[in-house]
């Protein structure tokens, strides 16, 4: 569970530049496109502390709801990494985007297994300010301030950051059925080598206040800002590596 979690955690700080850029009727649609939002669905190699685990593949479509997107994770796990993880393991997180920025609605993660007890599921009032749920078979009630997401909707959240040219420092994220405070900040620019030839990213950094693990995220901002690559180091050590395979605007 430990490295699935790794996995799916790091997947959601990285693919997440996305939702979307279609005009429409609803709030959310004319938002997206004033942002310069855009579906896509993108795939990463990913390996673990050297050792090839497969692929994760992330999408991003228009939800079931006016105005509502849907974010979804999937893993793609070679035999070996089948021990710890599982191919029939998912993650969904459905986002209200207005003017006032991105709001979560609701987030799940299934494990895989026929089991629910390690299994995420978060609904969001906005009305009342808190979530409600359970994580990994405890129950959770939490009060939550404007501004608050999950490791899903905060992506949405980054890229928006990014967008308008503006620097974030910090994010309160859900995550193991607490609310943190997650720290973020720039490191330069470097070249990464993508399918689609080299690139120039943006490097951004971030960190959960008390934690030896520090995530970093090379954004492109040729690619609108999409994730092309990333790496989750431990006590400065690299543990779970990403890297852009290929990517498809919808």
């Amino acid at each position: 569970m430990r490295q699935l979690a790794n996995w799916c955690a790091l997947v959601t700080a990285v693919a997440g530049t996305w939702l979307l850029a279609a005009p429409g009727i609803a709030l959310g649609d004319q938002v997206a496109a004033a942002a310069g939002l855009q579906p896509y669905t993108a795939r990463y190699q990913v390996s673990y502390r050297g050792l090839n685990g497969g692929e994760i593949e992330s999408s991003f479509k228009r939800g079931t709801a006016a105005g509502q997107w849907q974010y979804e994770t999937r893993v793609f796990p070679t035999l070996l990494a089948r021990v710890a993880i599982s191919s029939q393991a998912h993650e969904k997180s459905v986002i209200e985007l207005s003017p006032a920025g991105i709001r979560p609605l609701s987030f799940n993660f299934d494990d895989g297994s026929a089991s629910a007890a390690k299994d995420v599921r978060l609904a969001y009032d906005w009305n009342e300010l808190t979530v409600t749920g359970s994580v990994e078979g405890k129950p959770v009630a939490l009060a939550i301030t404007p501004g608050t997401h999950d490791t899903s909707s905060v992506q949405a959240a980054m890229i928006l950051e990014l967008l308008a040219g503006r620097k974030p420092q910090s994010f309160k994220i859900i995550t193991g059925g607490k609310l943190r405070e997650y720290r973020y900040w720039p490191e330069g620019t470097q070249q990464v080598m993508t399918p689609y030839g080299q690139v120039e990213a943006e490097v951004w950094a971030s960190q959960r206040t008390g934690s030896n693990r520090v995530t970093k995220t090379w954004h492109a901002p040729s690619l609108g800002y999409v994730p092309v690559q990333a790496i989750q180091y431990r006590k400065g050590n690299p543990e779970v590596q990403m890297k852009l395979v290929r990517l498809q605007r919808q």
